[in-house]
């Protein structure tokens, strides 16, 4: 398991349902995108099942993603069926429990989420579900205290470094900056799919506040052909957060150019124009008037 860089409390928790199998319960591991959810989860049904099952986990896990699976429908067409099929006689000596996940639960409709009551009903020996989902605000509140609620946080910059040594094996991760493991919040997968992207919110820092009002904005009409046009408007933010110059009425601003409906109605060119200005203006001109002058 420490080969996983899996934080150490849940490297306990699951090494004490491994060792006693009377804790296990049904599971709700929530926290942000690339905090090591699935990784954890699937560890732990590899586990479970990895004395007798060889390379397979066929007819002992069910794997579903909600956000392509999540209607009442897959619950009665694919989990169901899954519950009631029987491998004893392909698997006489394995008597684990049979597992299901539901990757991005909170997607699954409150009419699949209420059918799977029945089986959370069922002791953790026999069954056990495992949500996935980065927020808990839409689990349905009548099976949430079902399941043993885990939370997973964004790694410290410290802890994000180790985690990604132990999962690339190498030290490829020295090569990532704070700034940009604290704007992708530490999404470990974002950097693990994405292993050219190391520094690049360094360098847009640097260049955004280093450049000169005139470059603004072909410095973001650059940057809109690698960035998403959101992506973008949130590292703006970021900056003007981290600076400590973000208040209400950029706020307002940055959320007005890019409302969804808005934002279908502007080319590319007056996206940059829009980012640009709203960067001289909140964040540049401010930096360039501190401090501010003393009262009298």
């Amino acid at each position: 398991m420490d080969g996983l860089g899996l934080p150490k409390r849940i490297q306990i928790l699951f090494n004490t349902f491994l060792e006693h199998p009377q804790t296990r319960s049904h599971l709700l591991l929530i926290g942000p995108p690339g905090s090591g959810k699935t990784t954890s989860s699937r560890f732990l049904v590899e586990a479970i099942h990895g004395k007798n099952a060889g390379s397979s986990l066929f007819g002992r896990a069910l794997f579903l993603n909600s956000s392509d699976e999540r209607g009442l429908e897959a619950v009665r067409s694919r989990v169901y069926p899954f519950v009631r099929s029987s491998f004893q006689a392909l698997f006489p000596v394995n008597d684990a429990p049979k597992m299901i996940v539901f990757d991005e639960a909170e997607t699954l409709t409150d009419q699949a989420q209420i059918a799977l009551r029945p089986l959370l009903d069922e002791l953790p020996k026999s069954i056990i579900i495992i949500f996935l989902c980065n927020s808990i605000s839409r689990i349905h509140p009548s099976i949430v205290h079902k399941f043993m609620v885990i939370p997973f946080e964004a790694p410290k910059f410290s802890d994000f470094k180790h985690r990604m040594a132990m999962i690339t094996k190498n030290e490829e991760a020295n090569g990532i900056s704070g700034l940009d493991v604290e704007f992708r919040r530490g999404d470990i997968r974002f950097f693990i799919l994405n292993p050219k992207k190391y520094n690049e919110c360094t360098k847009l820092w640097h260049e955004l506040l280093t450049c000169q009002n005139s470059q603004l904005n072909s410095l973001f009409t650059a940057t809109l052909q690698k960035w998403t046009y959101p992506d973008l408007a949130m590292f703006c933010i970021y900056c003007c957060k981290t600076l400590g110059l973000l208040r209400t009425t950029p706020l307002i601003e940055i959320l007005r150019i890019t409302d969804t409906d808005f934002i279908k109605m502007i080319g590319m060119k007056e996206r940059s124009y829009l980012l640009s200005k709203w960067f001289q203006t909140f964040v540049k001109e401010k930096l360039e008037a501190w401090p501010p002058p003393l009262k009298e």
